[in-house]
């Protein structure tokens, strides 16, 4: 089910006004895809509603949030900082949803989430989670599977960016010629076997040193 133009307008009116009405429609979309009108409408009295301008944080990355969000308009990006730069992780749009895994494990938040266009936010605490899935097991059902999906679905992603950005020797040396293995922004080390060498006897340099690292 998804909203109509009107329907839309008047539920960004409503929350504009501050005045969220009781049954306002969340999109049927994302992790909510599985359930039903009639738990939508349930679901939606659990949470509240709220208007957020482009530019808006709404987390901020090692703080602490308590709220689950669902976007239902509008688009947020979702970044995290590294080395003292911003990197862009995901873009957030409707159906999608934010803050569930410190709602289900309570801590920091891993990433911080901006809004980049005009955007329309449904979200719950935990106390209203817990309240919803004791009163509505159905609908609770649906909605775990679909937060389950999206954290399986983020897990995915996470390591095919770890795989994309794993760390590689910085060379193939001939066998025999040891050194450090680094990652190729980092100095190479060169001497530390070589030093070991020089210390040993004649006879003894016939023994020989493996660096050799199996994986």
């Amino acid at each position: 089910m998804e909203s109509s133009p009107d329907a839309a307008g008047r539920l960004t009116e409503a929350v504009k006004r501050d005045s969220p009405e009781p049954g306002l429609p969340l999109p049927q979309l994302g992790i909510l895809a599985g359930l039903s009108k009639r738990s939508l409408d349930n679901l939606a009295s659990f949470g509240r509603y709220d208007h957020f301008s482009a530019g808006t944080e709404i987390m901020q990355e090692g703080k602490k949030q308590d709220r689950f969000y669902v976007v239902v308009a509008g688009e947020l990006a979702v970044t995290s900082r590294k080395a003292g730069k911003e990197l862009p992780l995901s873009t957030a749009k409707a159906g999608e949803c934010l803050g569930e895994v410190s709602l289900l494990e309570p801590g920091p938040a891993s990433a911080s989430v901006r809004v980049t266009k005009d955007a329309l936010l449904w979200s719950m605490d935990i106390n209203d989670l817990r309240a919803y899935l004791l009163e509505h097991t159905g609908g609770a059902g649906a909605l775990l599977m679909g937060m389950a999906t999206c954290l399986s679905s983020r897990l995915r992603q996470a390591n095919l960016l770890i795989a994309k950005h794993h760390v590689v020797p910085v060379e193939t040396l001939p066998q025999g010629h040891e050194r450090a293995i680094t990652a190729d922004n980092a100095p190479v080390h060169v001497g530390f076997f070589d030093r070991i060498k020089k210390t040993l006897s004649p006879s003894d340099k016939k023994i020989r040193i493996s660096t050799k690292i199996k994986m």
